[in-house]
């Protein structure tokens, strides 16, 4: 190239006038690029050259077009960065070269004003072409500026600081996170945190950044989503920083609504972006941290004498000043800034209630809350619940204002105290919305604040009185909304579950005994007031009727009037009583004086027989049957006040006398016939108050005559026979409000499930001692409506039929009542009574026929329902009597449903057979008149796949009675299951996907249950002959399909997988062939042909697919039964055999982690103990070759241990010897391979190896053996620089195990190694510990240097571990026999470690000490409580000499005043032989 001809021509050709320099010839930068690429072309400073031509043109033509601004070329930039990082990889020598010429040249070409056109120029640019220039650009940036950064001014750092708060905002609103742009922004904010730092002049930057950016900042910063989050709080503190300088909080705090800050955040507030509200919160916490780091510059040229909260308070009112005038423009938006803003208060502590501006202040936050609840109209909030029109914003402002109470409340609640019950009435309409439980929350928590606030200051009487203050509805509500929402207004907060249990236990605990007697007055003369208000006006309302005395006509409002406040004062009394019933049965009348509790009950029963007995009971009874039966529009007006109110008072009375409160004053007789004649007035009754009425007199049917009480069950029963086949049809659940029980159909069927769950749940023993049986067995037959063979899945919430019978028949209570459970026996013997008169003869030579000629369908049905509640019961409690005629009538049953066409019977197999199968276990004999031809039908019958393992129980239960009948000689039975199997056609049965063909696994049932319970020898010899054939049959049938896979003939992944049943059966026909000694055994070999044939088909697999699961089962199943088919001469064979059955076991022990490999450890098991010591051995050694070898997967070596485990778990006998030498030989590869230790997966298999080798077979450990287990657990115990990100407990567990095994069972061995015992007793003590908060980076990392690998110090070991270590500790004095063979005489004497180990104490103590007193870290205190009893057992050993010697030589003065207060708590423990 023409340029590169010389240095001088390549030198002219940048600094050409024009671009390019010649017309048609490249331009400079592709001059430039291709100069710097081409290594050979020599050029002086060549580095230096183009640098300071490309920052030129990067700084003098920013202003260009877009088209031809260099800045925004990525060709520059790319440049740049090339001659950056080839000038930062050179020697050290070339580089201070370099900063002689480089810093220069940024002092002469200043790259702030090129970043700020890169920034302002790039916002016209497409998102992904921004993305990329930002990318490309911020590396040469950051190589160079920290160079660059000492000659930055802060005028251009804080202009370049708002480019970057423009084009996050733009980002925000484009393509997002930017990793170019935040490393720009990175260096930008960092260099000018710095310039801020030093500069002397803070308030004109100050000043300058409110006046520029400041609009600019807000808006980043109420986006916290803008960009990650480290780049969103640098930003947000270097703003904080500049805002709240010294001079701009002097500022501020001389007069903030004057500050240019708050001038500002009004003009950007009110005029142009209302949401910025949301930064309030935040700029007063800053302005409050500012205020307490400068406390000392403020206060001290003694011109401000208000403190820092008092400052802080003026800055709150300020931006509430802000808040008023942004007005209802962004309404929600107000209240989330005024909660964050009392949140901060609330935060920082700063109320001062002595402060009167301040209390000022906070109350009116107070009052403008409240005017929130108080403007929304209740009648509006229930209305929109009902249509469900509610408004969100309406929603969140009355939330939002809640919370603000609930911020008040926990400031201070005298705040609010005042307020109390404005607030409480407001509960009770406003939270009915479509978002109500968004309302509840912030209700509950006020409700809860103001209630502990009222306990801890002892005036819970005042408390109550504003509690029942607010049951009265708004009285715009008109008559009908009353009633349509009374529900509503009783699952208010207040009077929800969990404020009643919390106002309860304030009562039992904080009235004073004072209170007491005065607290019972309150509430029963304000409750009485309540009363009286709705008589009157229920009087008013008769006499508008024609029914009372009137001294002048009323109009036809006046009537509307008076039955709407009629309503009302009905509703505030039913509220009221709740609240009341709760206060009377808490008050706490055993902390005062008799006489003051004989005035408290004297004074309930009084007010109690005021307004119930004399009338009011009564005369609501009478007036609502009187209403009811004489008919009228306008009479039935007031039926359902009278009818609530009364309804309240029985469950008033009903609440205090279950509280055990008396009430001698009343005499239940009088008003007992009136409420028999009402309950039998079904009809046109409110069922609210019908189940209240039944609740009284169930309640005190015990004490009435037999006549009163079969009357009273008549009309319970009546009832529900009435109203719960409406509920079947359309079934609700009930929430267990009573209020939900109204007049329509809806409420008639609640009242029936509330009814039945009071029987059922609180009167059973009524029913078992006062019901006849024709009553009991009314009740068993109600039960049946319902749907229980559904069972409770996807239930609503709440309480259902369905829920309630579940949880009856579920109970012990209930068939502890003997009367009831036999009904309910009876009941059911007789809905089966049709299936005793079936033959089952005749049924089976008709099967063919349909099952309707024997009995109609529902009937079938029935009596499957019948069998579902047989299953609730446990079998014994079945009557003797009734128990065979169940089996009897069940089989039939199950006959008849054969018969059956089509899918819908699985749910009657299901039940039915589960009924079987549980009946005959239990009885332990299985067989019955029919049970020849009901195995027949079960081994014939298609069986769906929800019923092949209840089937599966039933066929293996009978087959075995079959096998045990024939060794006595009847065969019968088990030749027709044989010849059933033989002529089943397996190959195709097993292999087809179809589920509607007879029991699959018939053939391997017979065959498993004849090998594994009965021998061959005790079989007739026909028997026999029979057994043979069936296994030809097997074998013929299987073996053509197994050649086929071993002949790779099926390749198919799919296909292959649907083998494995093939697989299993074949397996078991192996074994069965070696069981009969059968000659035509298959030969050996096939197993590991069809391994060779299908192992690449199936790999790789996933360890989550089950069908892999179940083949690797099968095919280790063949492997283990060919075994078999080898000689004992054939040891080359058999041990190569036994090679490819722990290979095998290797392949697929990789899914060791799913149920499905406990089938294969089943198989080993069983393998290992049958094999010769000779094979023993090989098949050990071919394990341990493979656990040393190199290159072993971490998952294969957890695998190998656990096969070794098993395999010295279940040894054959006369294998000692083999066993030891194993054990040896795996403890030194773990102790010679240090790596082991530091792989996670690796920790626990091996200690659980040595853990259960300890506790298991103690006998196969050797004294050399011992120190392999100390070194391995102590390499464990040792510090390490890595940790695992959590504490793997488990670790610390069977290091105590092992620990404890030995000592039990091998004290032989701790004998003569009690060094390494305490050495890690020590150990364990050090993990206990944890390190102390607030440390720093240093001292933590020394402090984590000290623990174990599989401790992490952030989540350090606990109370659990602490309690396991002091077991430990206490069995070292416990006396123990040694469990080895050929033991010593001297062995066999108990005794414990107590005398040998106390020559080591005194270091397990001291180790303890210097834990104790770590001054980096912390023993907790529930750790040294659960470690005292082992402590203690360690100063029992310690005898007087030693303790005096740790004492004087290895204390320090912290560790002797440990020492003495554990000394001191031991003394006073220790037995001394008195008392």
């Amino acid at each position: 190239m023409a340029y590169q001809d010389s240095a001088q021509t390549f030198v002219r050709a940048l600094r050409a006038p024009t671009d390019p320099p010649r017309q048609g010839g490249p331009s400079k930068i592709e001059i430039a690029s291709a100069a710097w690429s081409e290594t050979s072309f020599h050029v002086p400073r060549k580095a230096e050259t183009i640098l300071e031509w490309c920052l030129t043109r990067l700084l003098k033509d920013g202003t260009r077009p877009p088209e031809s601004n260099p800045v925004l070329d990525l060709r520059f930039w790319a440049l740049l960065q090339s001659i950056l990082l080839s000038l930062s990889s050179k020697s050290s020598k070339t580089g201070l070269a370099r900063n002689a010429w480089l810093i220069p040249l940024l002092n002469r070409v200043p790259l702030l004003p090129i970043v700020l056109s890169l920034l302002s120029n790039s916002l016209n640019l497409p998102a992904q072409k921004r993305d990329e220039i930002y990318l490309l650009s911020s590396r040469p940036l950051a190589l160079v500026w920290s160079l660059a950064a000492p000659k930055f001014s802060l005028d251009n750092l804080l202009e370049c600081f708002g480019s970057i708060l423009r084009v996050l905002e733009e980002e925000t609103a484009g393509s997002g996170e930017n990793p170019g742009l935040v490393a720009i922004c990175t260096l930008v904010t960092s260099s000018l945190r710095a310039a801020l730092s030093h500069s002397s002049n803070k308030k004109k930057f100050s000043q300058a950044f409110m006046t520029s950016h400041i609009a600019t900042w807000l808006n980043f910063v109420s986006n916290e989503g803008a960009v990650c989050s480290h780049t969103h709080t640098e930003i947000r503190d270097l703003g904080v920083e500049l805002l709240f300088s010294a001079d701009s909080v002097k500022q501020i705090a001389e007069g903030p609504r004057t500050s240019p800050l708050f001038n500002a955040l009004r003009t950007c507030v009110t005029s142009t972006q209302p949401h910025l509200l949301s930064t309030l919160p935040l700029l007063m916490a800053a302005f409050t941290d500012a205020m307490k780091k400068r406390r000392s510059a403020l206060s001290s040229g003694n011109s401000f004498t208000t403190d820092a909260h008092s400052l802080a308070m003026l800055f709150f009112s300020s931006c509430e000043e802000i808040l008023h005038a942004v007005g209802d423009l962004k309404e929600n938006q107000v209240w989330h800034s005024r909660l964050g803003l009392l949140r901060v208060v609330e935060d920082e502590s700063l109320f001062n209630p002595r402060d009167e501006n301040t209390a000022v202040l906070m109350k009116e936050e107070v009052s403008v809350c409240v005017e929130c609840l108080a403007s929304v109209k209740g009648e509006f909030f229930l209305a929109s619940f009902a249509c469900s029109k509610i408004t969100w914003s309406s929603d969140e402002k009355v939330k939002t204002a809640m919370q603000c109470l609930c911020v008040l409340s926990r400031i201070d609640h005298d705040l609010v105290e005042a307020s109390t019950s404005h607030i409480l009435v407001k509960f009770l309409t406003v939270l009915r919305s479509p978002h109500d439980e968004l309302l509840a929350t912030p209700a509950r928590e006020f409700l809860s604040l103001a209630l502990s606030f009222h306990a801890k200051t002892r005036t819970l009487p005042a408390h109550i009185s504003h509690l029942i203050d607010s049951c009265a509805p708004p009285p715009q509500l008109s008559s009908p909304s009353i009633r349509a929402f009374y529900d509503g207004l009783v699952a208010s907060p207040a009077l929800a579950l969990d404020h009643l249990n919390k106002l309860s236990m304030a009562v039992r605990t904080f009235i004073t005994p004072g209170q007491t007697l005065d607290t019972t007055r309150r509430v029963l003369v304000m409750l009485q007031e309540i009363w009286e208000r709705f008589r009157d006006v229920e009087k008013a309302a008769a006499a508008d009727r024609g029914r009372g005395a009137r001294k002048k006509r009323r109009t036809s409002q006046d009537f509307v009037n008076a039955g709407q406040d009629a309503d009302a004062r009905a509703v505030t009394f039913v509220l009221a009583t709740r609240i009341v019933s709760i206060v009377l049965t808490s008050l706490p009348l055993h902390t005062i004086t008799e006489a003051d509790r004989a005035r408290a009950e004297s004074a309930v029963v009084e007010s109690l027989d005021g307004f119930l007995r004399d009338g009011f009971l009564r005369e609501a009874i009478l007036a609502g049957t009187d209403i009811i039966t004489s008919g009228g529009s306008d009479r039935g007006r007031d039926v359902w006040a009278t009818q609530v109110v009364a309804a309240a008072a029985l469950r008033l009375r009903y609440t205090l006398q279950l509280s055990g409160h008396t009430l001698r004053g009343l005499d239940d007789q009088n008003g007992f016939e009136n409420l028999v004649v009402a309950v039998l007035q079904v009809d046109n009754r409110l069922p609210e108050y019908s189940i209240e009425i039944f609740r009284y007199l169930l309640h005190h049917i015990s004490h009435r005559s037999d006549q009163q009480q079969k009357l009273i069950l008549d009309a319970v029963l009546s009832f529900l026979e009435v109203h719960l086949p409406a509920h079947r049809s359309e079934p609700k659940t009930w929430s267990g409000r009573s209020s939900q029980l109204s007049f329509d159909k809806d409420g008639s069927a609640l009242a029936a499930v509330a009814l039945l769950r009071l029987l059922l749940d609180r009167n059973v023993e009524v029913i078992n001692a006062c019901a006849s049986s024709a009553q009991q067995e009314r009740l068993i037959h109600l039960l049946h409506f319902a749907d229980v063979e559904r069972g409770e899945e996807n239930a609503e919430p709440g309480l259902s039929l369905v829920t309630i019978v579940h949880e009856c028949l579920h109970s012990a209570n209930f068939w502890e009542q003997e009367n009831i459970r036999s009904s309910f026996f009876a009941v059911h013997h007789a809905r089966t009574a049709f299936l005793g008169t079936i033959n089952v003869a005749k049924l089976r030579k008709n099967s063919k026929k349909h099952a309707s000629g024997h009995g109609a369908e529902s009937q079938m049905w029935e009596a499957v329902k019948t069998y579902t509640f047989l299953l609730y019961p446990s079998v014994e409690c079945i009557p003797k009597v009734s128990r065979n005629d169940f089996l009897r009538r069940a089989v039939v049953l199950d006959f008849l449903f054969g018969s059956v066409p089509g899918t819908s019977t699985h749910q009657a197999f299901t039940v039915v057979r589960t009924f079987l199968a549980r009946t005959f276990s239990f009885l332990g004999s299985w067989e019955h008149e029919a049970s020849g031809q009901y195995l027949h039908y079960l081994m014939t019958s298609p069986v769906p796949i929800s019923v092949e393992q209840v089937t599966m129980d039933l066929v293996r239960g009978h087959l075995r009675s079959a096998f045990r009948v024939a060794v006595q000689g009847s065969t019968d039975t088990v030749f027709d299951a044989i010849q059933i199997c033989r002529k089943q056609p397996l190959g195709d049965w097993l292999l087809s996907k179809d589920f509607d063909v007879p029991l699959r696994g018939s053939a391997q049932l017979l065959m498993d249950i004849a090998m594994a319970d009965f021998a061959l020898s005790s079989f007739p010899p026909d028997l026999v002959d029979y057994l043979s054939s069936l296994f030809e049959h097997v074998l013929g049938q299987l073996h053509p399909i197994i050649c086929r896979l071993a002949s790779r003939d099926v390749t198919e992944r799919d296909e292959l997988l649907n083998y494995p049943s093939v697989l299993l059966l074949w397996g078991r026909a192996i074994t069965f062939g070696r069981y009969l000694d059968h000659p035509k055994n298959p030969p050996p070999g096939l197993g590991a042909q069809i391994m060779q044939a299908i192992g690449p088909s199936l790999f790789p697999w996933s360890t989550e697919d089950p069908n892999i699961l179940k083949f690797g089962r099968a095919m280790h199943a063949v492997l283990v039964s060919e075994l078999q088919l080898f000689d004992e001469e054939e040891r080359e064979e058999r041990e190569s055999h036994l090679q490819r059955i722990v290979t095998t076991y290797m392949v697929f022990a990789h899914l060791s982690m799913s149920p499905e490999p406990c089938n294969l450890d089943e198989n080993m098991a069983e393998l290992f103990r049958t094999l010769s010591p000779s094979e023993f051995s090989s098949c050990l050694q071919f394990v341990l070759e493979a656990l040393s070898s190199n290159g072993i997967e971490s998952d294969d070596i957890a695998c190998l241990i656990r096969l070794i485990s098993l395999a010295l778990h279940n040894a054959p006998e006369n294998t000692l010897r083999i066993v030891q030498a194993c054990v040896k030989e795996c403890l030194d590869i773990f102790v010679n391979d240090a790596k082991l230790c530091d792989v996670p997966i690796l920790r626990l298999p091996m200690l659980s190896f040595i853990s259960d080798l300890c506790s298991k077979r103690p006998a196969s450990i050797r004294p050399q053996n011992a120190i392999s287990i100390w070194v391995y657990i102590s390499r464990l115990l040792a510090a390490s620089k890595v940790h695992d990100s959590e504490t793997n407990v488990a670790v610390f567990h069977e290091i105590i195990a092992t620990l404890s095994s030995l000592v039990r069972l091998r004290r032989d061995l701790v004998v003569t190694t009690l060094p390494h015992l305490s050495n890690i007793i020590c150990r364990l003590l050090f993990a206990l510990r944890s390190p102390r908060p607030l440390l720093g980076a240093k001292q933590y990392t020394i402090v984590a240097d000290s623990f174990p690998v599989w401790v992490n110090p952030s989540h350090p070991l606990g109370a659990e571990e602490s309690k396991d270590l002091s077991r430990l500790l206490t069995s070292l004095s416990a006396k123990t026999l040694v469990r080895v063979h050929g033991t010593a005489a001297e062995l066999r004497k108990p005794e414990s470690l107590a005398r040998p180990l106390s020559k080591h104490v005194a270091c397990i103590l001291q180790a303890y000490f210097e834990v104790l007193n770590d001054p980096l870290c912390v023993l907790p205190a529930d750790i040294r409580r659960e470690l005292q009893p082992g402590l203690f057992i360690l100063c029992d050993m310690l005898n007087e000499h030693a303790r005096d010697a740790l004492m004087v030589s290895a204390l320090d003065a912290s560790g002797k005043a440990a020492m003495k207060g554990l000394w001191r708590e031991y003394e006073k423990q220790r037995y001394t032989g008195k008392g």
